[in-house]
């Protein structure tokens, strides 16, 4: 008789056309609005904000270094990325250079989402930090790579190489309920109206170990350089010329 009562009160069937289909919208914006938490509360290293403070004091913005201080850490590349995907219905419309996405957006805006959020990088936040700068080595050595390609962009193969690793944010951050596996699926379920396609397609292609694309091939290689080369100089890119004219 309970599971009679219980299925009965689970039982939609009775409800109007128009009330379910207000129902399905309000667990879709509850869908919609845990993603966009998830990408609000991606934090920016303290350094990155600074560096754009001092950047946005000067009368005309150099807008080369500011791709390059935005290139160089992981939340301030998703957060920006995440301003465009609000403004662009169509992935294929969306810039992915990110000087572009930078030109294409108010300059209050991208600086207030970079800013929103920071750390420091010490001690307390050592994990999130070994993740950022892991993930700038990667891209640096996936920029290197893609270089003796003839068909991969330099400069998308380094923004791959920078948001590979979003499924380890949550675990870094000390986020609850994010064990491994689960937390990298509903990460890039959160980004995918945010991350170009191109960066999706390499992304879902390391995950597939029968994946014979060549974004595993540059990011398994690219994998393998930074392993072998723990000390790599951590010189901001404009000063090592590893970031391609191609993104500015």
């Amino acid at each position: 008789m309970l599971n009679q009562a219980f299925d009965t009160a689970n039982d939609h069937s009775w409800v109007p056309s128009s009330a379910w289909q207000g129902m399905r919208l309000l667990e879709q914006q509850a869908f919609q609005s845990e993603k966009t938490d998830f990408l609000d509360n991606v934090p920016v290293m303290s350094a990155t904000v600074l560096g754009l403070e001092m950047l946005l004091q000067e009368p005309c913005i150099d807008l080369r270094i500011a791709t390059e201080l935005i290139l160089s850490d992981v939340g301030a590349t998703i957060q920006v990325l995440r301003l465009i995907g609000r403004e662009y219905d169509f992935a294929e419309e969306r810039p992915s250079r990110m000087g572009d996405c930078l030109s294409s957006l108010d300059v209050d805006d991208w600086f207030g989402a970079i800013s929103a959020s920071t750390f420091p990088c010490d001690r307390q936040h050592a994990g999130v930090t070994a993740v950022w700068r892991h993930c700038r080595l990667v891209a640096q050595y996936a920029q290197l790579v893609a270089e003796s390609l003839d068909d991969v962009s330099p400069e998308d193969a380094y923004l791959v190489g920078l948001l590979h690793g979003i499924g380890d944010i949550p675990a870094a951050l000390g986020w609850p309920n994010c064990g491994r596996g689960s937390t990298d699926a509903k990460a890039l379920s959160a980004m995918e109206g945010t991350l170009p396609l191109f960066v999706l397609e390499a992304i879902r292609g390391m995950s597939d170990s029968s994946s014979l694309s060549g974004w595993r091939f540059i990011l398994t290689a690219a994998h393998e350089l930074a392993g072998s080369c723990t000390d790599m100089d951590t010189a901001p890119f404009a000063q090592r010329g590893l970031v391609g004219s191609g993104s500015h």
